[in-house]
């Protein structure tokens, strides 16, 4: 069995366990909403091919209506609405958002938010969203905030009655505001099963039929199951981010769906009949999450799939030798970390505490993650596997953290980060983060100076043809500088040794794998890494995806 195949085994394994867990949560379900699932499933499963975003866009401009498809746990869907939302603002049109999350009722107390007459918590209670929504307000905050910033309506569409009654005066609400405003656009955020052509969609085009001429709309699901398994079958690009069914109707396939289902249990063991839940604690703050209380075994899931995948010599025992803390843990997080031998590495490390990173305690089986999901669980996987595997090979690889300069600290904790942000992809293949051009539009900006002094040692570490130290290349010579810039780099290395070497069976990806397992920290062999993954004016392109 290939690499790649390997990793396609995986996921239909977690798959299958999450979505199980997840209907499970979800209890005995009306005929009408199975009757709407059903009719999903079967729209879904039509023919598709892969789209541009050029394609989408001008799907977009033309229509007078898009509906976006929302799964509410997800927080995923709702930051896809803030990126479309973001580029219409660019393209400078008039354009209304339309929310399911507020009921029409309440369509005063929107206006009175976007207006500031009042306050961001007196609108949440006004509205009783802690019982009437209960999904994260962080994931929809933000379009409240461009709305405000830009003058952009907002109009409730959700109303009282079955899923039926509710698409019938969605459909009118939306006819009302386009025959008052014949120049907006509309961009409908609402549940992913009203979205599906024969219903929301139909129900509008016939109330507007005699009204609007030329009307036009786009659909745009997001992350249907059927479309993640048939890319895969009919060999379209793996991680292709958008496909259509139609030049009107497309699915913005941003995450696995495995993710979605991980939220929604979470949401249903955490969120959605916990007492505790008010407004101040949760809905105003951050939007830190505690995992259930089965991390360690969710953790020891995730460290055995991902061994598997990447075909490590890993036993169980080896694997259930560790500790994960979270921010709850603080006070003994901090104690760990300050008898460290070393106070610039104790010290170092408090910071990544206060900045809010996920890290290995260096000489010990202890992990902090500062707030649970399954990005960061994977990631500390990764260096969890990472770790035992190098120890077997009775290396103390971790001794250059109490030598002096960081040429070599750099190393490894690109290496570090590598690993990570390759096991993380393996669980979850749509993760993304910033690539070469990003590092330079950010490397020019109006960033703070030491943010821009990062990413100019990163331009500086990539575009390097090997002659220069490190002690040249990085701007400044902490160990937190160190890191920072070893992070991104890790994340660009990782993400291009997944997408281009793991999942294509490249031949070289085995060799490359082996660095990542051994205690070598030169930057000669450093350097020979770096280059195979970026070839020379082969990376001047490199983006992170907008979806």
């Amino acid at each position: 069995m290939s690499e790649s195949e390997k990793v396609w085994e995986l996921h239909h394994t977690i798959y299958k366990q999450l979505r199980k867990r997840a209907q499970s949560l979800e209890g005995e379900v009306s005929k009408e909403l199975k009757s709407y699932e059903r009719n999903q499933r079967k729209f879904a499963s039509r023919e598709f091919t892969g789209a541009t975003h050029e394609e989408l866009f001008s799907s977009i401009r033309d229509s007078h209506v898009v509906f976006l498809g929302d799964f509410h746990s997800f927080d995923q869907n709702s930051r896809n609405l803030e990126r479309l939302t973001r580029e219409l603002i660019k393209q400078k049109k008039k354009f209304c958002l339309g929310v399911e999350l507020v009921h029409e009722e309440h369509q005063s107390v929107i206006e009175q938010y976007l207006n500031r007459q009042i306050t961001e918590l007196e609108f949440l209670e006004s509205i009783d969203y802690h019982e009437t929504w209960r999904f994260p307000w962080t994931y929809y905050r933000p379009f409240f905030e461009m709305a405000r910033h830009h003058n952009l309506p907002i109009v409730a569409i959700n109303s009282s009655g079955n899923l039926d009654q509710r698409d019938e005066r969605a459909s009118e609400i939306l006819k009302n505001f386009i025959l008052r405003n014949p120049n907006e656009r509309l961009l409908v955020l609402i549940g992913e099963l009203h979205i599906v052509p024969n219903k929301l969609p139909l129900k509008l085009k016939k109330a507007v039929a005699n009204l609007v001429p030329h009307y036009r709309d786009t659909i745009i699901h997001q992350n249907l199951d059927e479309v993640y398994w048939k890319i895969h079958e009919l060999e379209i690009e793996k991680h292709n981010r958008i496909i259509k069914f139609s030049d009107q109707e497309f699915s913005l396939q941003t995450s696995p769906p495995w993710i979605k289902y991980e939220s929604i249990i979470y949401w249903h063991e955490n969120l959605s009949d916990d007492p505790e839940f008010e407004l101040h604690d949760y809905l105003m703050d951050t939007g830190i999450l505690n995992l259930h209380s089965n991390v360690p075994e969710n953790f020891l899931f995730l460290c055995e799939k991902i061994m598997t995948a990447l075909n490590l010599q890993v036993y169980a025992e080896e694997m259930e030798d560790f500790n994960l803390y979270e921010h709850q843990n603080l006070s003994l997080i901090l104690d760990k970390v300050g008898r460290l031998p070393k106070a610039t590495l104790s010290n170092f490390l408090k910071k990544l505490v206060a900045t809010g990173r996920v890290f290995r305690i260096p000489f010990s089986n202890n992990y902090y993650c500062s707030s649970y999901s399954i990005n960061r669980m994977s990631f500390l996987c990764g260096l969890h596997l990472q770790d035992i595997c190098i120890r077997k090979q009775d290396i103390n690889y971790e001794s250059v953290l109490m030598k002096e300069g960081l040429d070599h600290k750099f190393v490894l904790m690109v290496k570090q980060n590598t690993m990570g942000y390759l096991a993380s992809k393996v669980i979850n293949p749509f993760r993304k983060c910033d690539r070469y051009l990003d590092f330079k539009e950010k490397g020019s900006s109006d960033l703070p100076p030491e943010q821009l002094k990062v990413y100019q040692s990163l331009l500086k570490i990539i575009d390097s043809d090997g002659t220069l130290p490190f002690k040249e290349q990085l701007e400044t010579r902490s160990l937190y500088f160190a890191y920072e810039c070893a992070r991104r780099l890790g994340f660009y290395l990782g993400d291009i040794l997944y997408e281009d070497f793991l999942i294509k069976n490249s031949p070289l990806y085995r060799e490359l794998f082996k660095f990542l397992l051994n205690n070598t920290v030169e930057y000669c062999q450093f350097y020979d890494f770096l280059r195979i993954l970026l070839p020379e004016g082969r990376y001047g392109d490199h983006k992170k995806r907008m979806f």
